[in-house]
């Protein structure tokens, strides 16, 4: 982003800057603003929050609607919310796909909750699949809302036990599933080598795997597969397996690492997980952004410096938050500092 704007979101009342292209850190103490700042432009991006899903708490108190603009290369992205609208505008028209600001502003954030994508359930998991292939995929989107909706009526056929109905879905969630398979596995397989060299090289942990599980045959033939279970689903009322059960494991000699790493170790494993997507991402001429509020109080000193420096070497823009400064001094790339504080933005001496 080359101008960033943002007006009346949470307790940011208005705010501009010129980012680094490269790496911008935001210091300010706690209720500053710093999750808001990081919050609104992933919202720019994905038009939902990370922290509510009731979008009408984005709006500050005192104001009638929030905003987000930014320019880009030659895009001019913007946003703005009211109790009940959203309006989306890309170089000053209006636009009703949520998924063009996605595709123009692709975005990662890595923060105090990104341990869910180890811990919780598949669905997780799963959104971690979809948006990676989303961005290296041009039809990824429309092939998922296919097979959602031939899913979809599928099983409410199988509900109200129309067995012949429900087979007539098949070859359309065949076809899809297929296709959303070949896409989630095409993604994992990019980004295991970079996931396997960052976890080597900050824990030290040999026979680390990560294994997609698609509840796909792995032969690849859906339609023999969904027809083979016709009759269970049938009595189950609904379609059992698919894409849309599929799962992302991480394991150590086979051993789920939830199981026998610490806490420490899982959190590294899953910022090596999203930081091999970023660079995915680059490597695919994305210019991705990346988001991370307050890493230097989830890692050692140690294990930050390393961090930092996977970061300076993938070709992103970076936005980093931090309550102190100090721990951040590993940042040894070009950056620009700032003081966050009641909402408000300043350029800062490098400590």
């Amino acid at each position: 982003m080359n101008k960033l704007d943002i007006g009346g979101f949470r307790n940011i009342h208005h705010l501009k800057m010129r980012p680094n292209q490269r790496t911008n850190i935001i210091v300010g103490n706690n209720a500053a603003g710093k999750t808001s700042f990081l919050e609104a432009i992933f919202y720019l991006s994905r038009l939902r929050s990370f922290r509510t899903q009731r979008l009408g708490h984005l709006i500050n108190w005192s104001n009638q609607k929030c905003h987000v603009f930014a320019k880009r290369g030659d895009d001019r992205l913007g946003v703005t919310r009211s109790e009940n609208a959203t309006k989306i505008r890309v170089n000053g028209m209006n636009i009703t796909s949520r998924t063009v600001l996605a595709k123009r502003l692709p975005v990662q954030l890595i923060n105090t909750e990104h341990q869910r994508l180890l811990l919780d359930g598949p669905k997780v998991r799963r959104n971690f699949l979809d948006w990676g292939a989303f961005h290296v995929d041009n039809k990824y989107r429309k092939i998922a809302l296919r097979y959602q909706e031939a899913l979809r009526q599928r099983n409410a056929a199988l509900r109200y036990g129309h067995d012949r109905l429900a087979a007539s879905w098949i070859p359309t969630l065949a076809e899809s599933a297929a296709a959303i398979d070949k896409s989630r596995r095409q993604f994992i397989d990019s980004i295991h080598p970079l996931w396997a060299e960052l976890t080597y090289t900050w824990l030290g942990i040999e026979g680390l795997n990560l294994t997609y599980i698609g509840s796909s045959p792995e032969d690849g033939d859906w339609l023999s597969f969904f027809y083979s279970n016709r009759a269970r689903d049938s009595r189950q009322g609904y379609t059992c397996k698919g894409p849309h059960r599929a799962d992302l494991r991480m394991t150590l000699t086979k051993t789920p690492v939830a199981e026998i790493l610490s806490r420490g170790q899982q959190k590294l494993l899953v910022v090596a997980l999203l930081l091999a997507e970023v660079k995915l991402w680059a490597d695919q001429g994305l210019q991705p952004l990346l988001l991370i509020d307050d890493l230097a109080a989830e890692l050692d000193i140690h294990h930050l410096a390393y961090v930092m420096q996977s970061i300076a070497n993938i070709e992103a823009q970076v936005f980093l938050t931090a309550i102190d400064s100090k721990p951040l001094a590993v940042i040894n790339q070009d950056a620009d500092w700032y003081a966050l504080s009641s909402g408000c933005l300043e350029p800062m001496r490098h400590f």
